[in-house]
């Protein structure tokens, strides 16, 4: 990683790769998850899946 890299990722600045979805838990629910491209930190949050009647 380079410098300015480290020094972005330090103060907040990351560079989030693709999002990825898990429907494991249940089946009205998604996981999703999110990676840095330089740090590798990860963040995760879920969500409701939406509505397939409407």
């Amino acid at each position: 990683m380079t410098a300015i890299g480290q020094i972005l990722c330090r103060i907040g600045l990351h560079r989030w790769g693709r999002k990825r979805g898990y429907d494991e838990y249940s089946s009205n629910v998604i996981e999703w998850e999110q990676r840095c491209e330089r740090c590798g930190k990860r963040k995760r949050w879920v969500e409701a899946k939406r509505d397939r009647r409407r």
